[in-house]
């Protein structure tokens, strides 16, 4: 049996040229993640990450608080099938299809709670086949991720990944046979280095923890509990 502990990426730079890189929150959450780990003596016999700067980062900032207590973390192995779909593209897509809800100035997309709030229209429309001149149809992203479950399926001992809310909520849905709708309000209260722990047997994959922030619940922290 395996121990499967999946990582949401840190803070990321939402509302700037280059979001696939962490903010000072970011990094700040991913160092006291790794003390988490640090004091709970976890360590971890594989680790795999996306392809995205915004997963080495955040693996950067758990291993370097790790390295502060003499724990090394093995090389890790990059998956692109951990990769988080192309958010911005779908909703540049649902927006060509209906661009009269943006009449009026309803919609700010500079504002991340009405981007998200668009984010989720525009995932169910993907996930209806509604959208567009899209790089990656819906079908194609959950095949990826359950194929990346089948890769992590044949790793013993204590396994971290680090990958993003797309691909942590595609897992749930392959886990729990989650419906789509269920899916995606999931993708969306992903927290920044929210932890998902599964005990695993092969393609058994067991749920025992969903989106937690041990690291960031004490008063002096819970200012860093973050979703972007």
């Amino acid at each position: 049996m395996a121990e499967v502990i999946v990582v949401r990426h840190g803070q990321a730079a939402f509302g700037t040229d280059d979001y696939d890189r962490l903010t000072e929150v970011g990094w700040e959450q991913a160092r006291l993640l790794g003390e988490h780990f640090a004091d709970a003596e976890q360590r971890f016999d594989a680790v795999f990450t996306g392809t995205m700067r915004r997963h080495r980062e955040t693996l950067a900032g758990i291993r370097d608080a790790l390295a502060q207590s003499s724990i090394v973390t093995p090389q890790a192995t990059e998956l692109p099938g951990l990769n988080e779909y192309d958010f911005h593209s779908l909703v540049g897509a649902y927006i060509a299809l209906n661009g009269d809800l943006l009449d009026g100035g309803k919609i700010n997309l500079a504002d991340s709670q009405s981007f998200y709030r668009m984010l989720r229209v525009a995932l169910m429309a993907w996930s209806r086949n509604e959208l567009k001149n899209i790089a990656e149809p819906w079908a194609e992203f959950e095949r990826r991720v359950r194929g990346t479950l089948e890769d992590l399926s044949g790793v013993k001992g204590r396994v971290l990944v680090v990958t993003s809310g797309g691909p942590i909520s595609a897992m749930l849905r392959e886990v729990l046979a989650l419906d789509v709708e269920t899916m995606v309000n999931t993708n969306l209260q992903a927290k920044n280095t929210g932890v998902t722990r599964y005990f695993t047997r092969g393609m058994n994959f067991s749920l025992n923890m969903f989106n937690a922030v041990p690291h960031l619940e004490s008063s002096g922290h819970r200012h860093l509990i973050t979703y972007t």
